[in-house]
């Protein structure tokens, strides 16, 4: 039996799991993702808990190993070069597992991991243009195009999440940018936007006679995304009106998909999607026909919910030829 191990490196936890040559996911483990340190700390994790994973099921080699991970990436050094949620820069991760291992270990990036897990296990099988979308802390995608995962020149490819939505570019993202989709309808900056809409559009009145009012007492720096998706579910007025117009938001994003990748099929994940499908997906369904040029394809939540970049890892150890030859160095 060949055995293959894929790494899911979160800005809060790394997911690992080893399966066999079919697919078949036979144990997983998972760990607190180091905030700060050296930054060999990171690879360091993901050894020890792949070596205890391997020793309590007895398996004394695997084949390959898959990393999806956050980013941004520099695939050619197999290094995270600078993500914004953790303390640290040019963080080591092919090389030390390699080395390790002395097996092949293949990194890109957690999206990229996503959509071909889709491909390989999930809904887009015999789909060769595909397109998997997360909404969680940020927005990013990862595409199939006429059968060839996309990397771009970096291996960065498609930043989705800092397409422009806001000409005005009232908002700044994390990256440092402004107006981009990820500052108005990403997890972390969804609050901000709540506030921007509250002062600008909707009004003290309206916050004051709302459950979002109790919940914070008034003050609107406490507000969360998540208790703006709860107040929605409760027929909340406000909280119905703000994510309305983060319907929109994602409307524009998911057009944009549309006009410039026309895929077959779109899937979307990430815990902002997963734990509201049917907030999340209904104004997009109803309202995507005004943004777009293409032929609309099949839109749906991914059916591989937390796993999917999980599988994508393991998808990516399993099929090395989806990545050109020159982000292939640890092999």
């Amino acid at each position: 039996m060949k055995y293959f191990v894929g790494v899911d490196i979160g800005a809060t936890w790394i997911r690992i799991a080893v399966a066999t040559e079919h697919g078949k996911i036979i144990d997983r483990i998972k760990g607190r993702t180091p905030q700060r340190g050296n930054p060999s700390i990171l690879s360091s994790v993901i050894i020890n808990l792949i070596r205890k994973m391997l020793i309590r099921n007895n398996i004394r080699r695997v084949e390959s190993i898959g990393i999806g991970s956050i980013g941004p990436l520099d695939l050619t050094k197999g290094v995270i070069t600078n993500p914004p949620n953790i303390s640290m820069e040019n963080i080591p991760i092919s090389k030390p597992l390699y080395e390790e291992f002395n097996v092949p270990v293949y990194l890109v990036n957690d999206c990229t991991a996503g959509v071909l897990g889709e491909k390989i296990f999930g809904a887009g099988k015999n789909i060769d243009n595909l397109f998997y979308l997360t909404l969680s802390s940020g927005i990013g995608g990862g595409a199939i195009v006429d059968g060839k995962l996309l990397f771009g020149k970096d291996g960065n490819a498609p930043e989705i999440g800092h397409i422009v939505v806001d000409l005005k570019g009232k908002l700044k993202c994390g990256c440092g940018g402004y107006g981009h989709w990820e500052a108005y309808a990403g997890g972390k900056n969804i609050p901000k936007y709540a506030k921007l809409l509250i002062k600008e559009k909707f009004g003290i009145c309206i916050f004051k006679k709302s459950k979002l009012y109790n919940m914070v007492k008034g003050d609107t720096d406490k507000i969360t995304t998540e208790m703006i998706f709860s107040a929605a579910k409760e027929n909340d007025e406000l909280a119905k009106l703000i994510v309305d117009e983060l319907g929109r938001i994602n409307t524009i994003g998911v057009a944009t998909i549309i006009n410039v990748f026309d895929p077959e099929l779109i899937t979307i994940g990430g815990a902002i999607a997963l734990n509201n499908p049917e907030l999340i997906l209904k104004p997009i369904l109803e309202n995507i026909r005004k943004y777009v040029i293409n032929r609309i394809p099949k839109i749906e939540i991914t059916p591989l919910g937390d796993d999917i970049v999980l599988y994508g890892a393991l998808a990516i150890a399993m099929n090395p030829h989806y990545i050109p030859s020159k982000f292939r160095r640890f092999e």
